[in-house]
């Protein structure tokens, strides 16, 4: 039986060119808001590209996410979506435990769940009350 994750923004932008690879070894669930930061890094950083006249570069970040999302379709994956009692509990998480809102809002979730967190981001450990970080 493989191990039930949510997966982190960071591994999908710092692990994108093997994250599927990666992703097969575990049983991988994605929040609503990690799609979402995950689009609006892969905008800009293609926008940084674009203005450096490095073209080829930004379409590789457009067409990761674009792949990404599709693949993630294909395979009807879980989604996770928090209600306002995970906001509430993730408001006390971010301010004690000084995460941003999505860390603290994913902590929530991932104690809900019962599941362990696939992330690189340090800022877990100070969250391990919430779920045990998987780094990779």
């Amino acid at each position: 039986m493989k191990l039930k994750v949510l997966v982190d923004t960071n591994i999908i932008i710092e692990k994108r060119n093997k994250l599927f690879n990666l992703l097969g070894s575990y049983d991988p669930i994605y929040s609503d808001l990690v799609l979402a930061e995950v689009m609006e890094v892969i905008r800009k950083n293609a926008l940084e590209f674009l203005k450096k006249n490095k073209r080829e570069v930004a379409n590789k970040y457009f067409a990761f996410g674009r792949e990404f999302l599709k693949i993630l379709y294909q395979q009807n994956v879980q989604l996770e979506y928090p209600n306002i009692k995970d906001f509430v509990e993730a408001f006390e998480v971010m301010k004690d435990k000084d995460v941003d809102a999505v860390d603290a809002i994913l902590a929530v979730i991932a104690k809900r769940q019962g599941v362990n967190v696939l992330s690189n981001d340090k800022d877990w450990d100070r969250l391990k009350d919430y779920a045990k970080r998987v780094n990779v």
